[in-house]
């Protein structure tokens, strides 16, 4: 049977009394039933080390660190690894997740996987063996062979994490010093006087994070000549950098993102007749003034159209000229504070021959605030806040919950260095905002509908009674989806909650599956959950 919706669930628990449902229970994976603790010693192997692994090559699975992974394992050399994998004393009860993917009749293997700790383990009557693994180590393949069991191994070396690095303090003057990881959040840096004066309590809240500092992490060093180092590579490789460095870089001057950050900072959203109305003002954030038929641009004008920094930014006789939109996902209180905490450099003064934004491109703790405000405007994480000071699981743990193809979320599992990988997810949350049918393009969703029904995030992955692993992406609306079948409990992935199948109306494609709540005073009472593997990699 199929029955047509709207795909308009209850809004989340929020508008409708309460979330009541333990996301906990979700990301326990109950549904696999009784399954035993395994102890190890959760030891991490040294950067660079030598390991021969059994492995698990998945279709449509891209692990990343700090991952959950739930398998139930039904192919007879998939079950030899898991028996060889706990009993191998090199590196006991863990196993390498790869992913592959086939294409034009040819399969392809990754080359850079993770390793996966077996976590829960419980061995069925009928043979199969349901399996609770923990994503540790990035790892790269060296060599790999079939043992005569059918399983197979792997010889892989671990990939050795880079210590991330602050702005050098001693790089501005001390009574500009660099602010916490709280971009736009912290107050103002104190005005300087030659005059004893008694701080106020914002400005002691400044100066009580500045004392916070680890000297290793922030004073100049062995880090600061590090990255010195991958700034002058930067360099190298930027022919516009240099033009800037050799005609002397001002204080008042900036990059083209700081101009556009600046900009959103600058502009209100002014609500009128239902729709959304910008205006712009000038440096200091004044309105606009306006004369003779010269008007300030508004939706009306521009067809909903936001103006681009740098663009004219009025009409004239009700035309707009050179109008362009910026990327969705650049707006919001995210993109304010940024905007905020890059004006305060201005009037820091500059010791090193490298202007504060540059610095500020390499900063890993700077981009990991960043990231996160700006993953916090789709959906408020539980882990997000704990994870800003650990940029590099802050950058895995937000590969892992953007709804991504696998080419993607592959080609951040493979870049070296957090602060690259950092900058790659800002530029791919700029650009996210509709959520997409991977076959038709058929809108979905927006990002503001996801909804946080387990406690690893929006984006969790879950496995069938057939073996069939599927990363979903839980949400509160979405929209143009048919449900196929009854709806039935059993297996369910979140406990409480009856599913039935749900596909694109558009090209009848299996999208993922609608949820209901079996008990009335459950909260949210109906959500969706979609296959990652089904959206459209371009959301914009």
């Amino acid at each position: 049977m199929f029955v047509s919706l709207s795909g308009r669930g209850d809004g989340g628990g929020r508008q409708m009394g309460g979330f009541t449902f333990d996301t906990n229970l979700a990301s326990m994976h109950t549904y696999l039933g009784e399954v035993d603790d395994v102890h190890s010693s959760r030891s991490f192997a040294d950067g660079g080390a030598l390991l021969t692994l059994p492995m698990f090559y998945l279709e449509g699975i891209v692990l990343f660190p700090e991952d959950t992974l739930p398998l139930r394992v039904l192919q007879p050399r998939f079950k030899a690894a898991v028996d060889r994998a706990m009993r191998n004393d090199e590196a006991l009860n863990t196993i390498g997740v790869i992913h592959v993917r086939a294409r034009d009749g040819h399969v392809h293997v990754a080359s850079i996987g993770t390793t996966a700790e077996i976590r829960q383990l419980r061995h069925l009557n009928d043979g199969s063996i349901n399996v609770v693994t923990k994503g540790r180590q990035r790892f790269r393949i060296c060599k790999a062979w079939t043992e005569s069991d059918g399983a197979l191994f792997a010889q892989v070396q671990i990939i050795e994490e880079e210590t991330p690095l602050h702005i050098p303090r001693d790089s501005f003057s001390h009574l500009a010093a660099v602010p916490t990881f709280h971009s736009g959040k912290v107050p103002r840096a104190a005005t300087t006087s030659p005059l004893p004066y008694e701080h106020s309590d914002d400005e002691a809240g400044l100066q009580a994070d500045a004392d916070d500092y680890d000297d290793s992490e922030s004073d100049s060093g062995p880090e600061e000549d590090r990255l010195l180092r991958r700034l002058t590579r930067f360099a190298t490789e930027s022919t516009e950098l240099l033009r800037a460095l050799e005609r002397g870089v001002a204080e008042d001057e900036s990059s083209e993102e700081e101009e556009r950050l600046r900009w959103w900072s600058r502009r209100r959203r002014v609500r009128q007749r239902g729709v959304d109305n910008f205006e712009v003002g000038n440096d200091r954030g004044e309105e606009p003034q306006s004369s003779g038929e010269t008007q300030t641009v508004d939706a009306s004008h521009s067809n909903g159209r936001r103006v681009y920094p740098g663009e004219s930014s009025v009409v004239s006789n009700g035309h707009a000229d050179n109008m362009k939109r910026p990327p969705e996902g650049g707006r919001g209180g995210c993109c304010k504070a940024w905007g905020t905490d890059a004006g305060k450099w201005r009037y820091r003064a500059q010791r090193s021959a490298w202007p504060h934004w540059v610095y500020r491109q390499f900063d890993a703790y700077d981009l990991a605030r960043r990231a996160a405000d700006m993953l916090r405007q789709m959906a408020e994480l539980p882990r997000m806040e704990a994870m800003v000071r650990t940029p590099s699981l802050l950058s895995y743990y937000i590969a892992s919950n953007m709804p991504l193809q696998d080419a993607t979320r592959q080609e951040l599992l493979e870049v070296d260095g957090t602060v690259y990988r950092l900058r790659r997810e800002i530029e791919l949350l700029e650009s996210m905002d509709q959520l997409r049918c991977k076959r038709c393009l058929d809108i979905k969703a927006r990002r503001s509908d996801m909804l946080v029904m387990s406690a690893d995030g929006p984006i969790s992955a879950f496995v069938n009674a057939h073996g069939y692993v599927h990363e979903t992406l839980t949400l509160q609306r979405a929209s143009r989806l048919v449900l196929a079948g009854q709806p039935q409990t059993a297996n369910s992935w979140f406990p409480g909650y009856a599913w039935v199948l749900a596909e694109c109306s558009a090209c009848t494609e299996h999208m993922g599956w609608r949820f209901t709540a079996v008990a009335k005073e459950t909260r949210p009472k109906a959500f969706w959950g979609i296959r990652r593997s089904q959206l459209a990699d371009n959301s914009s």
